[in-house]
């Protein structure tokens, strides 16, 4: 058969008691073309509107996902360009003008059990994909029901596909999409279909998620607008960033804070086992570096060396002292545009051992223990830069973060009133199906639980930052998106 460039990820729906379902394979831009004529069950000779793209062994479906009498075979010899194939064997079912025909990779699904999440795996099946049905589902064995944890690979026959997430053998938790999704469906009365596909329910699961991180209300008691920061958004682990001597900004941009807008997703700064120390704003750090300059070591220089060239010398005194590094050293003069001239070869002020190329050096400002910082352009910035004493400690900073995305069944939300998942999921469901009305309900239902949320809300405090107001709701997807 056609081997794909790489195999799709699996993905476990949800396990529950001794049943496992798993996640078809997204086919939806795989090679496409449809009968032609149509063709009785135990017939070979398939004719189709285009056979390019097909080759021989390729594996392929008639039908669509979900309908009973889809199938899967493969292609029975080489294919000239133009409208014939032949079927391998022979169809079971009989297939009508028009039939989607869909090349498919993935043909089967491997099942590991672990013992633990993310552990080596021990093979207990092969499975065909059931595409007459909206998934595939394995019954565990007496002997396969050992194992603490499953996880799957989707295969084609040679090759396996990258691991699915490990699912622990008592089920997804309440918190996970697969339980909220199904709580959505259960109150609807609805059922996964070409319509209601999964991966639209995942989409709708993320966006609820989003909505809430994003929510703004205006306070009934103030009249002011509230921009929310939840508490499920305050990072566990506080982040933490090495101090060097004598810098002074630090990169903020790998952190997973929740705005772009840095400073509004900082809630506090501690350097080693300070206390949280004083946050001004950018004006007032510009303010108080306004004299200060800065510049780094372009060239290595080592001890005796009588000058030291940099990026710059522009605006540096025509003589006096500059901090590099850990070192005070004294110039008599400046030379061209870089070089500071003029260091004691010894003693005092001289350079007495090797200073490395991208060292920072200021003038008008002495290295010491930072007190104040600011948040400026996805950088922390004290006003004080690091003494070497310090050099190595911990900067430590709490923060808002981005809510990871919710891409498959199996992922959880950190949002806490997870109850509300369901009625916007339910929103989205009547939306897709044409009930605005039901629709508006479920979203009503949605708007008055999550700002009842928010006024019992009282996390730590930080500048304001503009989102998007539920007043307006927006989405990211049209409702007659093709899934």
């Amino acid at each position: 058969m056609a081997t794909a460039k790489s195999l799709q990820k699996g993905v476990i729906i949800d396990i529950t008691n001794s049943m496992i379902r798993v996640k078809h394979p997204d086919i939806s831009k795989n090679v496409r073309t449809a009968l032609n004529s149509p063709i009785d069950a135990t017939g070979t000779a398939m004719s189709v509107y285009d056979n390019m793209g097909f080759a021989d062994n390729d594996y392929f479906i008639v039908g669509e996902i979900g309908d009973s009498q889809t199938e899967a075979c493969d292609v029975n010899g080489a294919v000239t360009r133009g409208s014939s194939m032949t079927v391998t064997n022979t169809l079971k079912f009989d297939h009508e003008l028009d039939a989607p025909v869909t090349k498919i990779y993935e043909t089967q699904f491997k099942l590991y059990g672990a013992a633990t999440d993310g552990g080596t795996g021990t093979a207990i099946a092969t499975v065909s994909i059931e595409w007459n049905k909206f998934y595939t589902e394995y019954t565990l064995l007496t002997t396969d029901t050992a194992y603490a944890y499953y996880y799957v690979k989707y295969y084609d026959g040679t090759t396996e596909g990258a691991a699915s997430d490990y699912v622990a053998s008592t089920g997804l938790p309440s918190n996970s999409v697969a339980k909220m999704v199904q709580m959505a469906l259960d109150e609807t009365n609805s059922r996964i279909d070409n319509k209601i596909t999964y991966d639209f329910l995942v989409r709708a699961a993320d966006e609820c998620q989003e909505r809430i991180s994003q929510y703004a209300y205006q306070d009934p008691r103030t009249g002011e607008m509230v921009y929310m920061n939840w508490d499920f958004e305050i990072s566990r682990d506080i982040a933490t960033i090495t101090a060097s001597t004598n810098e002074n900004e630090y990169d903020l941009t790998d952190l997973n804070l929740k705005h772009t807008q840095t400073d509004n997703a900082i809630i506090n700064v501690v350097f080693g086992t300070s206390e949280p120390l004083e946050k001004i704003p950018p004006r007032e750090y510009d303010e108080a570096m306004a004299d200060k300059i800065r510049t780094e070591v372009a060239t290595q220089a080592t001890a005796g060396d009588t000058t030291l060239v940099c990026d710059s010398n522009i605006e540096f005194a025509d003589d006096g002292t500059i901090y590099a590094g850990a070192y005070n050293l004294t110039y008599a003069s400046l030379t061209g545009t870089t070089t500071f001239a003029g260091i004691p070869a010894s003693g005092t002020g001289a350079i007495t051992a090797t200073i490395a190329v991208d060292t920072v050096v200021w003038q008008n400002l002495a290295p010491a223990l930072p007190t104040k910082y600011t948040i400026d352009a996805g950088s922390l910035k004290f006003t004080s830069p690091v003494l070497s004493d310090y050099n190595g400690y911990p900067i430590k900073i709490r923060f808002f973060k981005n809510l990871t995305a919710l891409t498959e069944f199996c992922d959880t939300t950190d949002v806490t009133f997870t109850n509300v998942f369901s009625s916007f999921i339910a929103h989205r469901i009547e939306k897709r199906k044409g009930n605005d009305e039901k629709a508006m309900i479920y979203l009503d239902e949605f708007n008055k639980t999550v700002l009842a949320n928010a006024l019992a809300s009282k996390p730590p405090l930080t500048e304001r930052q503009k989102y998007y107001n539920f007043d307006d709701p927006f989405h990211h997807y049209d409702d007659n998106d093709d899934d």
